[in-house]
């Protein structure tokens, strides 16, 4: 019997220390697909310096750079990147987001 299991897509709301921290962990679990991230502040310029460098946790193995202002681009994968003030603005539903 084979089972084929679809990847949970993942949606990140507020990219601070733990959301980043998340995305780090469990960035090659095969089980997920990184889809949206969204955080109100430091755009997406800021989000990928602080998800490749942490002042504790040190530099990430991979290199996250900002692919333009809605974009965040880690190897050959892009993750949308969006600044709204509330979760209910972001569209989740657009990307196939299964979880936030």
């Amino acid at each position: 019997m084979v089972f084929i299991m679809n990847k949970i897509r993942i949606g990140i709301n507020g990219f601070g220390r733990i959301g980043r921290l998340t995305l780090r962990a469990a960035w090659d679990w095969p089980e997920f697909d990184w889809v949206v991230i969204n955080d109100p502040s430091g755009g997406a310029e800021g989000a990928a310096h602080l998800l490749t460098f942490d002042s504790v946790q040190g530099r990430w193995a991979s290199e996250a750079v900002a692919d333009g202002p809605k974009t965040i681009r880690v190897g050959e994968r892009r993750i949308a990147f969006s600044e709204h003030d509330k979760p209910g603005e972001v569209d989740w539903a657009a990307p196939g987001v299964d979880i936030v």
